[in-house]
């Protein structure tokens, strides 16, 4: 077996402190599984993972490597190239850490005008007979979105996550990381992130018995001071190969299954679509749309990111609070992701190629295939909506309804111009006067565009005005 740590990757981005220490940990704990289990293993720290494969060919003579289809773009080539270089073939095994193989995704989305999520989940669904009966939708719908949008009353109490202090490795890999990456963002303190086989099954039994019955309802919520919430965090240990979707997803529907678990359908619904339906999805969109989709740029945005997202002091407190728990943890959930730093960057005009970047580097679960199309597409509409059907924009409104964030702000969510506005407000009406014509024909934006051309051109011109000081602010730090 062979394992390769590579210099090249660490040093491509400023990478999370926690991340490094992340998939590093989890990399050596898994060579020492390898060993114990009597595999000889070649374990190598090289600049990259060309030097690392041609240094090990050479050293074994082996005229074959093989390995399971790379899921990041550009990985599969530069290993063929490496054993090529040493006078091997590459031999390549289909990925199997997915549930759906990239032929049946083909054969799915062959003549299909759009490529839409929940066309796709519906009939995975109907494929793997989960949550159905006699070919229907357990409880007569297929999605309970509607139902999964509620918010916590003050004083709510969620439960802990269990932690998983580091042990004597995991140690020397922080102290390593402190060493080599000073720079880099991120905390190291409090690292406990499951980063072996059996932490991972204790983080899945932990949420199934402490998270699960309540994932529903408040799935888009936001509270202050709490980063989990009902969250599973499962997208830590599936993206690192230590779970798989299908002993996740069966082990959920079978917990749900009893009734003295009473899980209501809404919460095992909206758990079964974020890994049946959205990871599986948004892998197979990846594989089809790069290297494209990385460069993307067609609402032509091209202002910097704010210094707020690397910890520069904002007065917006949705901003600065998720930019603090990711400060501190590697980690926010999707509504924080999607709603907060995604729809504050749409609406700013930010360079979604520069955002991109910022998510690769920030989150300890992020992986080219699942932030870029995540990014690019869905949250900044950068590909003007290949598998989307409109951009995720909105207000303040929408941040004071899904959270407490906006009762401990310096602006206020009801006002759009003047002293103590809240800064989402007139940039996203910014933002649909700037694509109002792009947006006018699409069946999902046009109403919005047309309410907002009947607007007193007077009121217009205020809002386009503060708009532009907000703007102003964000550039100079003052905001």
């Amino acid at each position: 077996m062979l394992m390769i740590e590579s210099q090249e990757i660490a040093d491509a981005l400023p990478h999370h402190k926690q991340k490094l220490v992340l998939v590093f940990s989890a990399m050596r704990h898994f060579a020492e599984e390898l060993r114990g289990a009597g595999f000889t293993l070649d374990y190598r720290k090289t600049a990259g993972f060309a030097e690392g494969v041609r240094e090990h060919l050479e050293a074994t003579g082996a005229t074959t490597l093989e390995v399971i289809d790379p899921t990041d773009w550009g990985v599969r080539e530069v290993l063929e190239e490496a054993a090529g270089v040493s006078g091997a073939k590459l031999q390549v095994h289909e990925n199997e850490l997915w549930l759906t193989s990239e032929g049946e995704f083909n054969a799915w989305a062959d003549g299909k005008k759009a490529l839409r999520l929940e066309y796709f989940y519906r009939d995975m669904r109907k494929r793997f007979g989960w949550l159905m009966s006699e070919g229907k939708p357990v409880g007569g719908t297929w999605n309970y979105d509607a139902d999964n949008r509620q918010t916590p009353e003050a004083g709510h109490l969620f439960p802990g996550m269990r932690r998983f202090p580091p042990d004597a490795l995991t140690g020397e890999v922080i102290a390593e990381v402190a060493a080599r990456w000073p720079g880099h963002f991120g905390s190291l303190e409090g690292f406990a992130w499951p980063v072996t086989r059996e932490q991972a099954l204790g983080a899945l039994d932990d949420f199934l018995e402490h998270r699960l019955k309540m994932f529903g309802p408040f799935e888009d919520a936001m509270v202050e001071g709490e980063a989990v919430l009902y969250h599973s965090l499962l997208s830590i240990p599936l993206n690192l190969g230590l779970l798989h979707p299908l002993e996740v997803c069966e082990r959920a529907l079978a917990h749900a299954a009893v009734p003295e678990h009473d899980v209501p359908i809404h919460s095992i619904e909206g758990f079964l679509r974020q890994i049946l339906g959205w990871r599986e999805f948004i892998r197979h969109i990846y594989r089809r749309t790069m290297p494209a989709l990385r460069d993307a740029n067609g609402l032509e945005h091209t202002s910097p990111l704010p210094e707020a997202y690397w910890g520069a002091p904002t007065r917006m407190r949705c901003l600065s609070e998720a930019v603090r728990q990711l400060t501190e943890t590697g980690h926010t959930h999707h509504i924080q992701r999607l709603m907060v730093l995604g729809n504050f960057a749409l609406v700013a005009g930010v360079d979604p190629r520069e955002l991109n970047d910022w998510f690769l580097t920030c989150y300890v679960d992020a992986l080219d295939w699942v932030v870029t199309p995540n990014v690019m597409g869905m949250s900044q509409y950068a590909d003007l909506g290949s598998f989307t059907s409109k951009p995720y924009a909105a207000s303040g409104k929408y941040v004071d309804r899904m959270s407490d964030h906006c009762r401990g702000c310096a602006y206020d969510p009801k006002r759009t111009v003047g002293p103590g506005a809240c800064p989402l407000n007139s940039l996203y009406w910014t933002f649909i006067d700037r694509h109002r014509h792009r947006f006018e024909s699409n069946p999902r934006m046009a109403v919005i565009v047309r309410g907002w051309i009947k607007r007193d051109p007077a009121v217009r011109s205020d809002i386009l005005a503060h708009g532009a000081s907000v703007l102003d602010a964000l550039r100079s730090g003052s905001l």
